[in-house]
């Protein structure tokens, strides 16, 4: 069962969901696009950068946008975050949990994006058009469901280098046909002076595959993102300054990513960025081992714009 086929049969309680409905059904079954449902981020404080955190990721969520990072933690860490995505018809979701030791670590995500109550239509008169005189009609309703897992790998080689990979299992299922597949990411940290980092990520190296139980085979292609990170300190405050370049490894479509961070005692923090062309900006707060961060982006989705934009909360404490 192809794209338009499925879109056909999506009907939604608001004309927004069938756009949406649209971009998560064309995500899922174009291979150049089955990877996009691993595009919306797993940390509002990224989202607040500009997503420019390939070099500065210092949480769990790291484990997404740099699986090489966590080997620089301190301690034990658990990240968890909320999104409402296209006006809250996109419920977003990310747990992870980075343990820590020397020169080591070792992690567990859990990514889902989910879409609630999509109607499935069909014609009366399935030989002719829609029309006054033959309407949809409602046969049931589904909910769509994509799941991501991840195990991941970090160790420090030295006080320069550190590398990680991530194993992971991909779960489709859109309420009219469901997919299985899995994955590897691989991730480096570069760093040559001290407050000075430069990241490198490829997601889906090994080309991941994702099998339809329509029989079918999708490949989620390799997308890869390098950047730096440069921090200014200033007292007890701190400034960070981070840029990456996005890239679709199959068709060499390089997007720009900016972003900047200012920590007031480590407590209060303000974020601005340009996240794939996009305003971004964000706030933290962090009380001892405890954390909270929101962050928002307009309009992230170039061919859904009027959906709306992203909001997420993250929050997450080490111990």
């Amino acid at each position: 069962m192809r794209t338009k086929d499925i879109c056909r049969r999506l009907s939604t309680r608001r004309p927004t969901a069938i756009a949406l409905a649209v971009v998560l059904t064309t995500a899922a079954f174009a291979t150049r696009y089955a990877g996009d449902f691993e595009e919306l981020g797993t940390s509002a404080r990224a989202i607040g950068m500009g997503g420019a955190v390939v070099a500065a990721a210092a949480d769990p969520s790291a484990i997404y946008y740099n699986p090489s990072r966590p080997s620089g933690f301190t301690r034990t860490s658990v990240l968890f975050l909320h999104s409402e995505d296209f006006s809250g018809l996109v419920k977003h979701n990310y747990l992870g949990v980075s343990f820590h030791a020397p020169l080591q670590s070792i992690g567990f995500a859990v990514l889902q994006n989910g879409i609630p109550n999509i109607k499935l239509t069909a014609l009366p008169d399935s030989t002719r058009p829609a029309g006054p005189d033959n309407r949809p009609y409602v046969i049931r309703e589904v909910s769509a469901t994509q799941v991501v897992g991840y195990l991941n790998y970090a160790r420090t080689l030295s006080p320069h280098v550190a590398v990680g990979g991530n194993a992971k299992l991909i779960y489709h299922d859109l309420g009219v046909g469901s997919a299985f597949g899995m994955g590897i990411d691989l991730g480096a940290t570069l760093t040559p002076m001290d407050d000075l980092d430069v990241g490198l990520r490829v997601r889906n190296v090994s080309t991941s595959p994702l099998f339809w139980d329509t029989g079918t085979q999708e490949l989620v292609m390799p997308r890869g993102a390098l950047g730096l990170a440069k921090t200014f300190r200033m007292s007890r405050d701190r400034l960070t300054v981070a840029f990456e370049t996005e890239a679709n490894l199959e068709g060499l479509e390089f997007t720009p990513n900016y972003g900047i961070e200012y920590g007031f005692r480590e407590v209060l923090f303000g974020r601005l960025g340009v996240y794939r062309g996009n305003f971004a900006f964000g706030v933290g707060l962090r009380i001892k081992r405890f954390h909270v961060d929101y962050g928002y982006a307009a309009g992230v989705a170039p061919d859904a714009r009027d959906l709306g934009s992203p909001q997420q909360l993250s929050g997450g404490f080490e111990f």
